[in-house]
């Protein structure tokens, strides 16, 4: 699982992981955009439909010995349960949960969050919204158990997916 705050660059450091490892992408937004066309985001049955979409797909994924490589954003306290449920899904079928930040500064996320890139899949676009959720919410504390946290303000994403494969022997 490769999280952090929004516009870290998890689903460019994601996609680049899992192809030629032949893991399979997941990513959040993927689940969180099915929801959103029946509930707002922000909403208990938003939030429910988000949690049970993802935890079948990794259920059917460790079932079956997929690899996976998932982006999510994390937030202390909030999203602690979250991550237990995904963990107890993951090690009943018997596979591992592998835990990867990417953490770069705020200065970097706020460059990041206004690209075009990011229009294409309704992710948060501008950095007055960026600032908000990050008063908000503790996007950069680290999730129990992680040991790989990467700084990837000024890393290609070629060197981050080098330091993940290096560390996890994928």
């Amino acid at each position: 699982m490769v999280y952090g705050p929004p516009a870290a660059g998890k689903l460019t450091v994601a996609s680049a992981l899992a192809d030629p490892a032949g893991y399979r992408l997941l990513d959040n937004h993927l689940t969180d955009d099915l929801a959103l066309r029946l509930f707002e985001r922000g909403t208990q049955p938003h939030a429910q439909l988000v949690t049970t979409l993802r935890l079948t797909l990794f259920r059917a994924a460790a079932a079956e010995g997929v690899n996976v490589v998932s982006t999510f954003v994390y937030a202390a306290g909030v999203d602690d349960d979250y991550v237990k449920a995904v963990t107890g899904v993951i090690e009943e079928c018997g596979g591992e949960l592998c835990l990867v930040q990417l953490c770069p500064p705020p200065e970097a996320l706020e460059t990041r969050v206004t690209l075009e890139s990011r229009a294409m899949r309704q992710k948060l676009r501008d950095v007055a919204g960026l600032r908000d959720l990050l008063e908000r919410f503790d996007c950069y504390a680290a999730i129990e158990g992680t040991d790989l946290s990467i700084d990837n303000a000024d890393l290609s994403v070629d060197d981050v997916v080098e330091r993940i494969r290096s560390h996890y022997a994928i």
